[in-house]
């Protein structure tokens, strides 16, 4: 008989982790565990997000906030995308060793072979500031605000599905389950104390507002009823020592006045609008204390109406200067002891009022681009600091008392911001900002900024990329929603020279070409104008080209008997040619495209260059680039917009890769103009029905003829074989949907997203 004992089972590997974090939190060793890629990779994120907090050294502070920054992507993913991620934005960090130390192959046959690694990237949205998320991406986040519970600080969520979210504001990590709170979205939310109980009052579409006890998520009384439209602004506040709630929605115009304890409504309503129509933004109302008296302040197309709430009577303040004011965000503050408020405008401003006088303190604030979305004002336990989120996607710090000195901006969101809220975590100042990306994000106001080595690049989305060769060094150029030119040394991941300005509008397009020896770029903007820029000097070698009515949308280049001629194509459905040595258009503008040409790009047939562009008709034409004739050989297949058109080779033969809002890739011969094989979404399910390819290129993958997709529906990009139709490795997954992609010349790939532009070398 055998009596030898079995092998224990395996322990999980949370388990693991979890012995090996309590081990070196127990020898001082946390800091070096917590800059171990595979520590990063396989511990799990609700372990690991309270030990990121306790990182002390410069290495594990600049680990964990490599960890933060796209942990809205990789929490609640497998450890091969978590990876993936990691290393992409250890590169966005220059944090160059952990860096390849995620990109590493871990030996454990657990990493996926993978045709490119992570080679390096611009950091323009990177922030040391950002200390983590709440929640991911699955349900929208409507409203926030911030509050403590046992002097633990809480962030509280409103969402699209009418429940309420608590959450731990130091980790990140939810508190309880989802509170049912309304029937749809919940519109607003406000906290307070009521008898000494931390409560939040939540205003929803259903015309409602309801209390919640934050420590136990019950219920507090019968829902507030009588508004007969959404309810979309709430605050709190005393009047002789009795806790009242403010509730204002769009229908009425009204802000109504509840006795917190017994959930009545006090008096006559507040009749004036607490929205502006001019901002086309919801209203807001903000209460504050001033000589002991409660106060309450609307904003009321362009006019701040300040209420003593004790009295009932009225004052009105001017705002924003211009006629009808344009407010589209509000909040109260203290500046050296004295009530303001902090107000956003149409254009970006940000300015600050004595609540009592109603005078300016100082100049308007400028920083951001386009409109003020969201304002919020720090706890009075240091620096009076204001936050604001804007159209442009960022949030910026205001110092309310140093005059009109630009706010610092916190880069990350990828568009408008629309929540902001303020508090304290720790002793420190914190924000918590969400918006229109679906990410909500927990900002540390005091962090020291200087960490890692970022390369700061555009400042906001890379639209184009092409790559060249320029002095015997490869390059990339990019062209950017900031209205510049950028040349990157594909080697370094630096920049060379100075941005390339003068564009009026965003630059929507970029090709290459030799003219006259010299190495340009073609760039169209937003304006309809092309642009010649010389890349050795960084001066523009021509005078603005008229180029379209209404937006270029895409360029390419093309050599006719010696000449380089640009193409390109617009949202006027054209199709011009020129001449970059003489500027001249060659020919009348190619006609019968179908809506805005963006799909277009240039390839050789039978040694002439062709031109392919595709429309919203899913029609491919192909067009004689020197006789400005259509070719008999239309591409037909695609069941919608053609949004993509990539030429390659197959077997030595000229094909064309296109894709479609059909959700498929088609290939195609372009010598016959039949498809090949079948719809490439036909044989990969979850390309089907996914929506569009935003970017598409050709190449050569681990030895394979390939098409090469970016896929905007998950933020992936794609391989598969051109002449099969398998795909040649796992989507990669990026940080945000990739804007557009090109061959590196020694097999690698260079990729846009957001504001980044990142290198990734053939494996």
């Amino acid at each position: 008989m055998n009596t030898q004992a079995s092998p224990p089972p395996p322990r999980p590997e949370a388990d693991r982790w979890a012995e090996i974090a309590r081990a070196a939190a127990d020898t001082g060793t946390l800091d070096e565990l917590l800059t171990r890629a595979d520590f990063l990779v396989r511990a799990d994120p609700q372990l690991l997000l309270p030990l990121l907090a306790r990182a002390r050294s410069t290495p594990a502070r600049l680990a964990a906030a490599v960890w933060h920054t796209s942990a809205y992507r990789h929490a609640e993913a497998g450890p091969e995308t978590r990876r993936w991620l990691l290393a992409l934005d250890a590169a966005r960090w220059g944090a160059r060793q952990l860096a390849a130390d995620l990109a590493a192959d871990p030996g454990d046959g657990s990493a996926p072979a993978l045709p490119w690694r992570v080679g390096r990237s611009t950091g323009s949205q990177v922030s040391a500031c950002l200390r983590g998320f709440l929640g991911g991406r699955a349900d929208p986040v409507t409203a926030v605000a911030v509050a403590a519970v046992e002097h633990r600080p809480l962030a509280v969520t409103g969402h699209a599905d009418g429940t309420v979210r608590r959450w731990d504001l130091c980790t990140g990590a939810p508190l309880g389950p989802p509170l049912d709170a309304h029937d749809g979205a919940v519109e607003a939310v406000a906290t307070g104390v009521l008898d000494g109980r931390p409560t939040a009052v939540t205003g929803g579409r259903d015309g409602t507002a309801r209390i919640w006890d934050l420590h136990s998520g019950e219920p507090v009384g019968p829902p507030l009823t009588g508004h007969s439209g959404p309810v979309t602004a709430l605050a709190t506040t005393e009047i002789d020592g009795r806790p009242v709630l403010l509730t204002g929605d769009d229908e009425e115009g009204t802000v109504r006045i509840w006795d917190l304890r017994t959930g009545r409504w006090l008096g006559r309503p507040l009749e004036n609008p607490v929205w502006d129509d001019a901002a086309e933004a919801t209203g807001w109302v903000a209460t504050a204390e001033a000589q002991g008296r409660p106060l309450a302040v609307t904003n009321s197309d362009g006019t701040l109406r300040v209420w003593d709430l004790a009295t009932g009577t009225q004052r009105d303040h001017p705002a924003s200067g211009a006629p009808g004011g344009g407010i589209t965000a509000l909040a109260v503050g203290t500046v050296d002891g004295r009530p303001v408020t902090v107000t956003g405008d149409l254009d970006g401003a940000v300015e600050v009022r004595d609540l009592e006088s109603g005078r300016q303190l100082g100049p308007a604030r400028t920083g951001h681009e386009g409109r003020v979305r969201a304002v919020a004002t720090t706890a009075p336990t240091g620096p009076a600091l204001a936050v604001t989120g804007g159209d442009d996607g960022a949030v910026r710090i205001w110092n309310l008392g140093t005059g009109a000195r630009p706010g610092i901006s916190l880069t990350g969101h990828t568009a408008a911001v629309t929540m902001v809220a303020g508090g304290v975590a720790e002793g420190r100042p914190v924000a918590v900002t969400g918006g229109e990306d679906g990410t909500v994000r927990i900002w540390d106001l005091a962090a020291d900024r200087r960490l890692g080595d970022p390369v700061r690049g555009h400042d906001a989305q890379v639209t184009s990329v092409t790559t060249a060769v320029l002095d015997g060094r490869r390059v990339a150029v990019t062209g950017g929603d900031d209205r510049t030119v950028r040349v990157w040394d594909l080697d370094t991941g630096q920049q060379r020279g100075r941005p390339l300005t003068g564009h009026d509008g965003a630059v929507e397009a970029v090709a290459t070409a030799l003219v006259e020896g010299d190495a340009m770029a073609v760039a169209g903007d937003s304006e309809g104008v092309l642009r010649l820029w010389n890349l050795r000097t960084g001066a523009q070698a021509a005078e603005p080209l008229p180029g379209h009515e209404g937006p270029v949308r895409a360029v390419a280049t093309a050599v006719v008997a010696g000449r380089s001629l640009a193409v390109t194509g617009g949202d006027d459905g054209l199709v011009r040619i020129r001449d970059l040595g003489t500027g001249q258009q060659r020919g009348p503008a190619l006609p019968g495209h179908h809506d805005e040409a963006a799909a277009l790009a240039t390839t050789v047939l039978a040694g002439r260059p062709v031109v392919l562009v595709g429309g919203a008709d899913c029609v491919v034409r192909v067009w004689d680039v020197e006789s400005g004739e259509e070719l008999d050989r239309s591409l037909r297949g695609h069941r919608a917009w053609v949004q993509a058109v990539a030429p390659g080779t197959l077997d030595g033969r000229p094909v064309a890769a296109t894709g479609g809002r059909d959700g498929t890739v088609r290939v195609w011969d372009l010598l016959t103009g039949e498809q090949l094989g079948r719809p490439i979404g036909a044989a990969d399910a979850a390309v089907v029905g996914s929506g569009w390819v935003s970017a598409m290129t050709t190449a050569v993958v681990a030895g394979s003829p390939a098409v090469i997709a970016a896929l905007p529906c998950d933020a992936t990009v794609r391989a598969w074989d051109l002449r099969s139709g398998e795909p040649l490795c796992a989507p990669l997954p990026f940080p945000q949907p990739v804007t557009d992609l090109a061959r590196h010349p020694d097999g690698g790939l260079v990729v846009c997203f957001g504001r980044e532009v990142a290198v990734l070398d053939a494996a």
